[in-house]
């Protein structure tokens, strides 16, 4: 250890400390000892308050964290393998739950049997541990994912694929024919060329990915997150589609909290805002 490093570290513990309001001022600090068996330094420090011992553990790749030594009775040696035996639980916790990444976008692909299956193996996949070799097969995967997505595309509107002689493996091509199918109107000129940018990027970057060994553990992460956004982006872009940019709103206040109610008359319902109970009859043609 050098002093350097001694000094910025006794400087960290007593910021640390700072944090503990029922822990009294720190009196002395001590490296009691330094372990070395996992690969990596991890430093066992005494410290000293004017009421309590602690035990204070940290490393280059270890977080800091302190035992308090009364009510732990632990030696430096024991509370460096509680303290390294908890770390890589949570650690090996946080591997197995990695899949939050698809998780925290708003995707609904429960049917999209392959493509859930494909993310959320790459996000099983994913840890800082892997090699250059497994992280272009991550890569892989949320490539071929989007590759599925074209062929799912595919089978809601084979004419037009046919019409346009696209290839069902033309990720981008069919991409960007059901973006221009879902948002057609004048006023969604803005998103089609945003949506249009999205695609490329998570096609691009994929490919990046795959035909690369300098990639590292965020370069990967954000593959996934880039390919899970344009599989939620086609979802959304289609309930537009479907007409949920046309829901009626209350023309008092705003709200699409609406309830309707039939009437007698078969050619109108009355729609009850529920937000300010404003109602409106509203008239339609019955085509039956």
């Amino acid at each position: 250890m050098t002093p350097e490093y001694r000094k910025e570290i006794e400087t960290r513990i007593k910021e640390y400390f700072k944090s503990f309001e029922d822990i009294d001022e720190i009196i002395n600090i001590k490296c009691e000892e330094t372990f070395t068996d996992l690969g990596t330094e991890v430093n066992v420090w005494n410290v000293k308050t004017k009421s309590e011992a602690f035990w204070v553990i940290e490393g280059e790749l270890a977080p800091m964290n302190l035992y308090p030594q009364q009510a732990y009775y632990f030696s430096a040696d024991e509370a460096y393998s509680f303290h390294m035996g908890i770390t890589q639980r949570l650690y090996k916790d946080t591997q197995n739950n990695f899949k939050h990444i698809i998780d925290e976008i708003p995707l609904d692909i429960g049917r999209l049997k392959s493509i859930n299956r494909k993310l959320n193996m790459a996000s099983q996949k994913l840890s800082m541990d892997l090699e250059p070799e497994e992280f272009q097969s991550i890569g892989l995967i949320c490539r071929e994912s989007l590759v599925d997505l074209a062929k799912e595309l595919c089978k809601k509107n084979p004419e037009l694929i046919n019409e346009l002689k696209l290839k069902k493996s033309d990720f981008k091509g069919i991409a960007n024919a059901f973006i221009d199918l879902y948002i057609p109107e004048e006023n969604n000129s803005d998103l089609r060329n945003y949506s249009r940018k999205m695609v490329d990027f998570a096609w691009s970057y994929n490919s990046s990915v795959v035909h690369s060994q300098n990639r590292t553990f965020p370069d990967i992460k954000i593959a996934l997150l880039f390919t899970s956004s344009v599989v939620s982006l086609i979802e959304n872009l289609f309930y537009k589609y479907l007409g949920f940019d046309h829901e009626f709103v209350c023309p008092d206040c705003g709200s699409k909290q609406i309830e309707f109610f039939e009437t007698d008359d078969k050619e109108e319902i009355i729609a009850r805002c529920l937000a300010c109970e404003n109602e409106e009859l509203l008239t339609f043609k019955n085509n039956t």
